[in-house]
């Protein structure tokens, strides 16, 4: 047999987590005898990430680490299911300040969203969201559109937000979903 070279998978160039520029974490696990281990969201592409964490002050949850830094190790994609209880419940605070960051990015989907067949709405892959509430919030919307959450908000009493976290969060428990709204919204680059 050939030996191989080792592969460095963590610190690869390319792949769907070279270009986050921050973690927020949520929660940190004790690796003994090797250190900490981070559990996060990736930014801007919310990915479910860990990292070995270099510098001891990152010591709570919610802190933000650049990925540039030497604080933290090469990230890696880890699934829902991985999670900690304490990242789990984290997660959804987490995706609603990196909504919150970037209201632009999200707030397109209640402004672009359109019917998805003859009987569906894509608002109606917002958890509670049925047909006749798709078509108020279609009716609130109009042709100019919401420049903010908050008009959202006001205009369909809803929480728009938390809705499309919510929906992110189920998605990143069952990445079988479709359409995927974090493909489509946060990971293509629309």
């Amino acid at each position: 047999m050939c030996a191989q070279a080792p592969t460095d998978s963590g610190n690869r160039e390319d792949g769907p987590l070279a270009n986050e520029s921050a973690v927020i974490v949520l929660d940190i696990l004790d690796r003994l005898p090797s250190g900490y281990e981070l559990q996060g969201l990736s930014s801007p592409s919310m990915y479910l990430v860990r990292a070995r964490i270099e510098d001891k002050s990152i010591d709570s949850p919610g802190a933000i680490v650049e990925t540039s830094s030497d604080s933290i190790g090469a990230l890696s994609e880890i699934r829902y299911r991985d999670l900690t209880a304490e990242s789990s419940s984290s997660l959804n605070e987490a995706i609603i300040d990196s909504i919150n960051k970037d209201p632009e990015r999200h707030l397109g989907f209640y402004n672009r969203a359109n019917n998805l067949s003859l009987k569906y709405h894509a608002f109606q892959l917002l958890p509670g969201i049925g047909n006749s509430k798709a078509l108020q919030m279609v009716k609130e919307r109009g042709a100019s559109g919401w420049s903010s959450f908050e008009e959202v908000d006001k205009s369909c009493g809803i929480e728009s937000a938390n809705l499309l976290a919510e929906r992110y969060v189920g998605e990143m428990e069952d990445p079988s979903e479709s359409p995927s709204l974090l493909e489509l919204l946060v990971r293509s680059g629309i």
